[in-house]
């Protein structure tokens, strides 16, 4: 979808107005840019450009008029926000819980994007996103959310990281890595691990390949990923710029730079619980163009973290 750049600064002037407005409402799931979304179980989507304010409870009718009257101050206008808008309903969650088997459970004497890792704390599970290169000291480390890898506030450096997941029969002897630090401060549900030697890391994704490089994240672009759950699962990215709220180790914290991402087919799952942590990958060019972190069920969606703003805030660059 090609966007010219005046609609586009109106566009995101109208989405911080929403932000301020609404992400505080707590029946507002997540609200971003993108295309209006005409049918969730269908996938039908319409290339109009709208500021996007999901819902978990989508009110209409009788419910709607009383809730209108009840708190005013509440009811999304587009008059109010300065731009088109639309109001899908999803409830989005973390996606660490519950394992489940599959060949991506076990442990791999090559370890590679796809697979199951946990801290050795944790009894949550998720996936090894993939291989980076830290900028300054040049070491290999993995790439994972920060729930994944530490899962705690309380998380310090050297924790070990296990593969396969301490659930997925992992111990703390096939520890692979120690976790290093986090981009939390930067509303980003990201974090990197050094690798200990124990055994290697290839720069490729399970039953993908290897990684290009990063991308830019665009309205339309067809993506792919690897995850310990789902294994490969195909999207459109059909929102940008997305804030989110989340419930992190007992507290709320926002999570911003996130991409939307629907099924690229009709009613086929795109993610699911220990998936978090895995890439998406531009579907033409194989580079990462984001960091998968949460997702929906009823509608089928996802939810991941731009990936050149994690790179950033992380101080990394992917190892291809």
């Amino acid at each position: 979808m090609t966007i010219d750049p005046k609609p586009w600064r109106a566009a995101r002037q109208a989405l911080a107005r929403a932000v301020a407005l609404h992400l505080d409402d707590p029946n507002v799931s997540h609200i971003d840019l993108g295309w209006r979304i005409l049918s969730s179980e269908e996938n039908r989507l319409a290339p109009e450009l709208a500021v996007r304010l999901h819902v978990h409870q989508k009110l209409s009718g009788v419910s709607f008029r009383a809730f209108a009257v009840r708190q005013p101050q509440r009811v999304f206008d587009a008059e109010r926000i300065g731009f088109a808008i639309d109001v899908p309903q999803a409830t989005y969650r973390l996606q660490w819980w519950p394992p489940a088997p599959g060949r991506r459970a076990q442990l791999h004497s090559e370890l590679r994007g796809g697979i199951s890792i946990s801290n050795a704390e944790s009894f949550g599970f998720g996936t090894l996103g993939g291989k980076v290169r830290d900028r300054r000291s040049g070491e290999e480390m993995i790439l994972s959310n920060w729930h994944v890898l530490a899962g705690s506030w309380l998380a310090r450096p050297g924790l070990p990281i296990c593969q396969p997941a301490i659930v997925d029969g992992g111990i703390k002897t096939n520890a692979v890595a120690a976790y290093v630090r986090h981009a939390m401060d930067a509303n980003l549900d990201a974090a990197v691990a050094k690798l200990n030697g124990q055994r290697p890391l290839r720069n490729e994704q399970m039953e993908i390949g290897a990684v290009a490089g990063v991308a830019v994240a665009q309205l339309g672009m067809k993506i792919k990923k690897s995850g310990r759950r789902t294994g490969v699962t195909s999207g459109i990215i059909t929102g940008v710029e997305g804030h989110t709220k989340q419930r992190y180790a007992g507290l709320i914290r926002l999570i911003r730079n996130v991409i939307h991402i629907a099924p690229a087919e009709p009613d086929r799952e795109i993610s699911g619980p220990g998936d978090s942590g895995s890439w998406w990958l531009e579907n033409s060019t194989s580079r990462a163009t984001g960091l998968h972190f949460a997702g929906s069920n009823h509608p089928e969606f996802g939810l991941a973290l731009s990936m050149p703003e994690v790179l950033n805030a992380l101080n990394i660059d992917i190892a291809v």
